[in-house]
């Protein structure tokens, strides 16, 4: 079958001559004390007019809660909407809340601020909102829209807020066998706890036995058998004040799209002993395919015939272990092969998410020396707009706590109408459950092979991908990799990803089940380069670390995109494990760890700038920055889950009137949407409080300066405590020749040397794979 080639990618190919090196923190590169931003700010008149809308609105807030406040010792929670230019924590009316001794319980949306008060605090609020007048209760008072309840509606996802008693519970009972309750945390230790006390004399006056799945702070989970709620217990359960959410207990699928059909037998060469592991939590891998049993490095069992039949499983065990040798016709998949630590806990008709996350638990802390896990599975609906998902908060939690980085499938769009390239406006191809996951990489799918009957050419998305942006506008994906193609019948003939059977047979699939296990592998590899050899001063590994590189592996690897396409596309494809440690001749990379004290700009100057870059004075080349970090994470939280944002800038360094140094970014620009102005437009456009950042920008112009510099601050979110200790963050800058100049290296290296910065080679050398 005819095979359409993909467009060529750039002809600088990365040497093992010329490794990435790691500029070393030094605590005397740290100076000053960002402040706090803006405030102070009375957005409009606050006027009797506006007291009395905002009175008018409490009292309906307090009428729609009247019901809520008859729980003893359980307030009830109270929803200030904020104005879009009013949403940065400079603004938030906490004066207000603090005069009225409500409670904080959080946010909801990204312009909602949440509040908890009893009958006494509501009267405070409305005295407040009425008669004070200091300047500080002003301000508070423009910056709202209005005052609501966090009331049965809002404990529910929007797809069942229309839906009347009755419809609701059938239409819960027949998407899921337990619902998923979820309280909110307080500010106040003491109200938490009799909070949950209060909620647990609920479940035992009505007789329900929920299972609860602990957290890492905060009440557990509890999941509540839809078999024992009737009706009216369901309508009991919502009014209860303080669930925050309810809903039904989300099924988790493999990201598969078909069923293979086999043909042909095919033998796996045999691995070698000191490959990376990586732990694949899937379907389970054929205990009986001989071929792929000697890369099976340790096995785990959950689930057992009938409940599987090891399909999926052995697909994406059989990509990690040879992705390239099954696909030997082409040259795009990397040669990372690994062995596999075989996790078998997926029940073939999909399993629900409590007991999934159970197993996961177990699994990992089984296995302290696997630190890369592909999890090829996804809930079936798309992600909120508004927080992340409980699957996701899962795997941040457990990656903290193991020191382990998830790689994760987008997950399937399986819908009518099919999904074209350039694709349209308007699908429900939205990022699937676990991809909301802020630690893990998130991998989508693009086409490998095209011909007159697919959907897509080669090089473009998939067209079953799903798409970013995961919740309050984060990236995601995170990169993209080959997942195969389909045809307008959705099949993959000569199309899909070449994958090994149970039957030792070998077959074509499509699915963002298949992109992932190719990454996760390029990971292992990269986590197992990095550990490797010997080092003057060691580099502790970890998720972040290694997240960041193949992020910016991809970014190098691909063309410039419009924010549009990158919801698609991620950061590209990353290239093979040379291309992630490793700069070509005509680039000139530097990798910083810098660990981040609250509040305190970190500055490395001047920058080492290659010769073979200067023009006429002029910088002239391409510029890519990647900067990734693991900040503290808040599940009560909402919108505000990401608790620290990083920024940081390349540019220039220039005296001002009184011979201080000042900074000019040049990346990102001030001409860059999202670089400034209100705080929703930073976070949409220009990835405020978003862990992972990649900045671009061709300077084909060339832009003049003396003195180049790097350089970061960190912003912590409203009431979040100070940092007990610094937070690391890694910044990737690469210096591009916009000519394939073959100096550019050699010339950086050179720059580096007379700098006096302490460096070392980031790599040590890494394993040539056949």
């Amino acid at each position: 079958m005819p095979v359409k080639p993909r467009a060529k990618q750039r002809n600088d190919r990365a040497s093992r001559d010329n490794p990435y090196v790691h500029v070393a923190f030094q605590a005397k590169d740290q100076f000053g004390v960002e402040s706090r931003g803006g405030g102070g700010t009375e957005f409009v008149p606050v006027t009797p007019a506006l007291r009395n809308r905002l009175r008018k609105s409490l009292s309906a807030a307090v009428e729609a809660s009247r019901r809520d406040l008859s729980i003893p010792d359980v307030p009830a929670v109270l929803v200030l909407e904020l104005r879009s230019e009013a949403i940065a924590k400079t603004h938030r009316p906490t004066t207000l809340a603090a005069e009225s001794q409500a409670l904080r319980v959080g946010h909801g949306a990204l312009n909602e601020m949440l509040i908890a008060a009893d009958a006494s605090a509501m009267v405070a609020l409305d005295r407040v909102i009425q008669s004070r007048t200091t300047k500080a209760i002003r301000e508070n008072l423009s910056t709202l829209e209005g005052i609501h309840s966090w009331g049965m509606q809002r404990r529910l996802p929007s797809t069942f807020r229309d839906l009347d008693a009755k419809a609701l519970h059938s239409t819960i009972t027949a998407a899921a066998e337990r619902v998923l309750v979820r309280l909110f945390s307080y500010a106040s230790e003491e109200t938490s706890k009799k909070v949950l006390q209060r909620f647990l004399e609920f479940l035992k006056r009505y007789n329900l036995s929920a299972e609860q799945l602990s957290q890492r702070s905060g009440a557990p989970v509890f999941l509540v058998p839809m078999k024992q709620l009737t009706k009216d217990q369901l309508v009991e359960l919502l009014r209860f004040p303080a669930v925050r959410r309810i809903m039904p207990e989300p099924q988790v699928h493999s990201s598969a799209t078909q069923v293979a059909t086999p043909s042909g037998a095919h033998s796996l060469p045999l691995p070698d002993p000191d490959l990376p592991v990586v732990g694949v939590f899937d379907s389970g891998v054929a205990p009986k395919l001989k071929s792929l049993a000697p890369w099976i490095a340790g096995r785990d069992t959950y689930v057992l015939p009938p409940d599987t039949n090891y399909e999926h499983g052995t697909y994406v065990a059989s990509l990690i272990a040879c992705a390239a040798h099954l696909n030997e016709e082409d040259n795009g998949f990397p040669r990372v092969p690994c062995r596999v630590h075989d996790v078998a806990a997926a029940e073939l008709g999909g399993t629900r998410l409590g007991d999934l996350i159970l197993r996961l638990r177990t699994a990992i802390a089984k296995q302290p020396n696997v630190h890369i896990w592909n999890l090829s599975i996804a809930t079936a609906s798309e992600v909120s707009d508004e927080e992340f998902s409980e699957f996701a908060r899962e795997l941040d939690n457990l990656s903290d706590q193991h020191n382990v980085l998830f790689v994760v499938s987008a997950g399937n769009y399986v819908a009518q109408p099919r999904r074209t390239w350039p694709a349209s406006d308007g699908l429900l191809d939205r990022l699937a459950s676990p991809g909301d996951s802020v630690r893990a990489l998130t991998v989508g799918a693009a086409a490998h092979r095209a011909n007159a009957v697919t959907l897509v050419q080669s090089g473009e998305p998939a067209p079953y991908s799903r798409r970013g942006p995961g919740p309050v506008f984060t990236p995601k994906p995170d990169v993209v990799h080959f997942g195969g193609n389909a045809t307008t019948n959705w099949e993959s003939t000569g199309v899909g990803v070449r994958i090994l059977h149970p039957s030792g047979k070998t077959a074509r699939v499509f699915g963002t089940s298949y992109s992932a296990p190719v990454v996760a592998a390029l990971a292992a590899h990269t986590w197992r380069d990095l550990e490797g050899g010997t080092r003057r001063n060691p580099i502790p590994v970890s998720p972040t670390l290694v997240k960041a590189l193949i992020v910016h592996a991809a970014e190098l690897n691909s063309p410039p995109r419009t924010a549009r396409d990158r919801r698609y596309f991620g950061a590209g494809i990353p290239s093979d494990p040379v291309g992630v440690l490793y700069d070509s001749d005509s680039s000139f990379t530097l990798m910083f760890e810098i660990d981040l004290v609250d509040g305190a700009k970190w500055r490395k100057a001047p920058y080492p700038i290659p010769e073979s870059l200067l023009v006429n004075g002029k910088l002239r080349a391409e510029v890519i920055m990647t900067c990734a970090y693991a900040p503290p994470l808040n599940g009560d939280a909402g919108a505000e889950y990401v608790r620290f944002n990083v920024s940081i800038g390349f540019g220039t360094l220039e005296q001002n009137k009184k011979g201080i140094p000042e900074f000019a970014g040049q990346l990102p620009g001030d001409h860059e949407e999202g670089s400034h102005g209100f705080e929703s437009a930073q976070i949409e456009h220009g990835g405020k409080w978003a862990p992972v950042k990649v900045f671009r920008r061709s300077m084909k112009n060339g832009v003049a300066g003396n003195t180049w510099a790097v350089q970061a601050s960190v912003l912590r979110r409203e009431f979040e405590p100070i940092l007990t200790k610094p937070m690391r963050a890694v910044v990737l800058v690469t210096l591009r020749s916009l000519d394939d100049n073959p100096n550019v290296y050699a010339d950086g290296r050179r720059a580096l040397q007379r700098s006096g910065w302490i460096t070392q080679t980031l790599p040590t050398g890494v394993s040539i794979n056949i």
